[in-house]
């Protein structure tokens, strides 16, 4: 099992995390939470969010030592259980001990509102055992029995908190909270904010599926050897070139050469999830590849560590283009994707490791800040392919929209997207019909599009704004990874 850990300051975590952990916790536990432990609170949101940071600053966050998400994890599991079942044995003692317990007196206020002339018969069903004081009892001790044995259950839904008193609240509600942040974290990415270079973005570098290259071949000089090339005509005077070098020796099967595709972009957006320090000062990102497989093929068999590996070595051999041609030819950009890929296995673990090495120029793109940023978890909530290549495409055309002033509701021709994305059919109603399929996904997921409507060869957007969160992680502050 993956151990994981956490070194990083509190002020790095983005602010959609805490905006992530407020849903979490649930209305019925925020309403419990100012009643019972913020009780002096004037704007409860605020009161809830400082008191989220306060846990996470003394909990999940030491100066000197990493800190062990599963440790912490397993202590205060350990410490709710061990509660939640002393709670009950109190209760039942009390029982026991013919007290006047809190189950006594939800009774007999549950038999003056039976007895009440304004009682609807619907609720008059549901308190049919009122009447029976030792039935209602027993069937209160059981439940509550069920609930301290519940691994799932949290402290704060122990139904007669009131009876506890404020020390012991605190410790209750800071229990589950941590709990709460542990379970949110444990599947949280290395990196919550992930970056597209521009150029990916604005130019149909992926296509909608696996697409062959047309094979034109070409003898590069420079490092003896074949390319295999395909150019995607936008315009008259725009041209996109992909390059595919082979190795020396290598046959030429054109049949068998493709150009990238969604999963390619998938990969792509994994790697550069895994990116930590070396990435900035080397241009390296090593990671395991095993949550690679899970995450694009579902497993973690032989097949899918060589799909993988032939993947990212095509990857690896791929360059782009941009062209505009008329009295002269021009080059608008050209460079490839990564500069090295190694795919190695570690003899002690047997785990298979990928290392790649981004090329110059993407790498400078992202130092000098050319890239769309996105929180992580919306692109891991996408399936469909067009969707997971059009994400960054509309957040991008979000930020742009925000930062010049425009409205959110804009027209999108064909064109839109057939400069961003490499359709394999001619027939553009086919094209259309599986943009419309992604539009849905994301306004379904509520995953930047709030609404959007067929108008010809293209689509009415309301694209949704941008968050406060998204203001303070994208344009105020960089943010790094929490967990490492």
């Amino acid at each position: 099992m993956e151990v994981r850990t956490m070194s990083v300051s509190i002020q790095e975590i983005p602010r959609f995390v805490f905006d992530e952990l407020y849903v979490l916790i649930g209305e019925k536990t925020k309403e419990k939470l100012i009643k019972f432990v913020l009780t002096d609170s004037t704007d409860s949101r605020a009161s809830i969010d400082d008191y989220i940071r306060d846990i996470m600053n003394n909990t999940f966050f030491n100066d000197n030592d990493v800190v062990d998400l599963l440790e912490i994890k397993t202590v205060y599991h350990r410490r709710r259980q061990l509660t939640k079942k002393n709670w009950f044995k109190q209760l039942k003692k009390e029982v026991d001990t013919k007290k006047n317990t809190p189950i006594h007196t939800e009774r007999e206020v549950l038999e003056k509102i039976l007895d009440s002339k304004n009682t609807a018969e619907n609720l008059r069903d549901a308190l049919t055992d009122i009447k029976d004081p030792q039935k209602y009892i027993r069937t209160r001790i059981e439940e509550i029995e069920a609930w301290a044995n519940d691994r799932e259950t949290r402290l704060s839904d122990y139904p007669y908190l009131e009876t506890k008193q404020k020390y012991q609240l605190d410790k209750a509600f800071e229990n589950d909270m941590v709990c709460i942040i542990c379970d949110f974290l444990k599947n949280a990415p290395k990196n919550w904010i992930s970056h597209r270079f521009k150029d990916l973005i604005d130019n149909p570098v992926f296509a909608d599926g696996k697409a062959k290259m047309k094979g034109n071949i070409l003898f590069n000089s420079e490092q003896q050897g074949k390319i295999v090339y395909d150019d995607y005509k936008l315009s008259d005077n725009r041209v996109i070139r992909s390059f595919i070098s082979l190795d020396e020796n290598e046959e030429v099967h054109l049949d068998k050469v493709f150009m990238l595709d969604d999963t390619d972009s998938e990969i792509i957006e994994h790697v550069m999830e895994q990116r930590d320090n070396r990435f900035y000062t080397e241009k390296k990102i090593v990671f395991d590849l095993r949550p690679l497989l899970l995450r694009v093929y579902g497993n973690t068999s032989k097949k899918a560590y060589d799909l993988a590996t032939k993947r990212l070595t095509k990857i690896g051999r791929f360059s782009i283009e941009g062209r505009t041609t008329g009295p002269e030819t021009k080059t608008t950009f050209l460079y490839n994707l990564f500069q090295e890929v190694k795919v190695t296995k570690e003899d002690a673990t047997g785990r298979i490791y990928g290392e790649i090495k981004f090329s110059d120029a993407l790498h400078q793109q992202f130092i000098t800040k050319q890239t769309v940023q996105i929180y992580s978890h919306f692109i891991h909530r996408l399936e469909n392919r067009l969707s997971k290549i059009l994400i960054y495409a509309f957040q991008k055309e979000r930020i742009d929209a925000h930062l010049q002033g425009r409205s959110m509701k804009q027209h999108f021709e064909y064109t839109f997207f057939s400069d961003r994305i490499r359709f394999r059919s001619k027939r553009i109603d086919t094209n259309l019909k599986q943009i419309e399929s992604s539009l849905g996904e994301f306004k379904e997921a509520n995953i930047l599009i709030e609404d959007y409507k067929r108008v010809g060869n293209g689509f009415e957007i309301i694209l949704t704004p941008i968050t406060e969160s998204e203001k303070a992680d994208f344009f105020a502050v960089s943010t790094t990874t929490l967990i490492q």
